[in-house]
């Protein structure tokens, strides 16, 4: 175990002291410098909207749901768990999903609103304001901007750590189900550090993510494998063999209602697709926004019923022994689940490159605005990112505590409290230039808009209070 640990901190040195080595994907001609310009924008540029095609509302409902039901949903049914291991734990569970699902839908679909406002008041034709950063930039100023970075960064950072912690245990379990034990292959550090030296660095390093998009399919494929092999293997009479942990009911009961806040952290993470809202409207054709709020409702919908239904099964077939990501409760010798490892694996492993990409962007607003970026910086930063992503996951085992606390505090932060403080200052700057009536209706929606920001608040707080203590205190709960 010494030696693994060993080998585990050189491999981690050589990523953090290399310099370019394995950076190699790179054009060995190109000193291709970009500008962090004052906005965040991951979008295409005004010639790349020209050029392509509108998204019809069918194709932009399959991007949101491939954007929002990605391997979150498999820590669900661990936030079943954490309110009880008695069937009944079930029921609020879904109906925080729900509840907070047709809020996220409406926030979702409030920010293609406010893009719509901008686009028209600002003179632009629309293919500036792609991002929730262009919006703040218009209605709240440039000089606080880095509080939109600042949360899509973190955001970013927080899912790529809990791909790299489902990662280390994916693959350890993939080599132990091929039959190898008793080797460097089977410690799960070394994998993680292994991983990110020879496949997350270089796909962070990429500068074009063309090729990358195939891996986007393999992520729904996997969910569809997964959904079907875990209702096998929930059906009555089939046995469950050579499980790593035994499924446990009814002897916990349901915990204290504080508990709840667990499951509403996690299930932010499965509707967070915000940071797209824009982009979503700006490439829907026909963009009007009653067809955006047909896509707004198609897209969240199937997510909340895949979400429903991954949680439902998960919990119902190990009740309090679910773990943080759903497929480590099954065997290794499980050929089925052995498949969805190895789907989820190639997905999360080519996400980095589209996650690194926002995630570098969201840096450089912050740390490098109105600056060039060069390809030292470029790949100075990546080794930055990679190298603390790797060193965490190498502490944390627990991938649904890395969920609930990044969906507790920046997921709260991006569906319910941004969207919401923009609306409000939009609507005061359209009712003080009269481009905007104070109806009833108006002063309801912006009533509730400032209790959307005062629950974003307390579920940021208190969810990510209620994580740390079901992670590492549960005996308090």
């Amino acid at each position: 175990m010494k030696a693994m640990d060993s080998i585990t901190v050189v491999l981690l040195a050589v990523l953090v002291i290399n310099v370019d080595g394995f950076a190699t994907i790179r054009s060995k001609h190109s000193d291709v410098s970009l500008r962090a310009s004052s906005v965040i924008n991951t979008s295409p540029s005004d010639d790349e909207y020209e050029s392509t095609d509108k998204q019809s509302i069918t194709s932009s409902s399959f991007n949101l749901i491939k954007g929002c039901v990605g391997s979150g949903v498999l820590s669900l049914p661990a936030g079943v768990a954490a309110i009880g291991d008695v069937p009944q734990a079930l029921v609020p569970a879904l109906i925080i999903l729900i509840i907070l699902g047709v809020i996220s839908a409406y926030t979702f679909h409030l920010i293609g609103r406010l893009t719509a406002v901008v686009s028209s008041d600002s003179g632009d034709d629309g293919h500036h304001i792609s991002s929730l950063g262009n919006i703040w930039d218009f209605e709240v100023g440039t000089s606080t901007s880095w509080l939109v970075s600042l949360a899509v960064m973190l955001t970013c950072f927080g899912t790529s750590l809990s791909y790299s912690i489902i990662l280390g245990d994916t693959i350890k379990s993939l080599v132990e189900t091929a039959g190898i034990s008793n080797c460097i292959l089977t410690s799960r550090r070394f994998n993680v550090a292994a991983i990110a030296l020879f496949g997350i660095y270089p796909l962070s390093c990429l500068k074009s993510l063309a090729a990358l998009a195939p891996v986007s399919l393999a992520g729904v494929a996997g969910i569809i494998v997964t959904c079907i092999v875990m209702t096998i293997r929930a059906l009555p009479g089939y046995a469950l063999t050579s499980l790593p942990v035994q499924p446990s009911f009814g002897i916990v009961g349901l915990r204290r209602p504080q508990s709840l806040l667990v499951v509403s952290s996690m299930t932010a993470t499965a509707f967070l697709a915000h940071m797209s809202s824009p982009e979503f409207f700006q490439t829907l054709k026909d963009n009007t926004i009653s067809r955006f709020g047909k896509l707004s409702i198609i897209g969240f919908g199937f997510t909340a019923l895949v979400s429903a239904f991954m949680m439902s099964i998960g919990f119902l077939t190990f009740g309090g022994a679910c773990k943080g990501m759903i497929l480590n409760n099954y065997s290794i010798y499980d050929h089925g689940a052995t498949l969805c490892r190895a789907l989820m694996a190639i997905s999360l492993l080519g996400s980095y490159a589209f996650l690194g990409n926002a995630m570098k962007l969201s840096y450089y607003q912050i740390f490098y605005k109105g600056r060039e970026i060069s390809d030292k910086i470029h790949y100075r930063t990546t080794r930055l990112f990679v190298s603390s992503l790797t060193a965490l996951a190498l502490l944390i085992n627990d991938a649904g505590f890395v969920v609930s606390v990044t969906g507790a505090i920046l997921g709260s932060a991006l569906i319910y409290m941004i969207p919401s403080f923009l609306f409000i200052k939009q609507t005061n700057r359209r009712m003080a230039s009269g481009a905007l009536a104070s109806t009833k209706r108006l002063k309801i929606e912006r009533w509730f808009n400032m209790g959307l920001i005062g629950l974003g608040l307390f579920l940021g707080l208190a969810g990510a209070y209620m994580s740390v203590l079901n992670s590492f205190f549960p005996h308090l709960l």
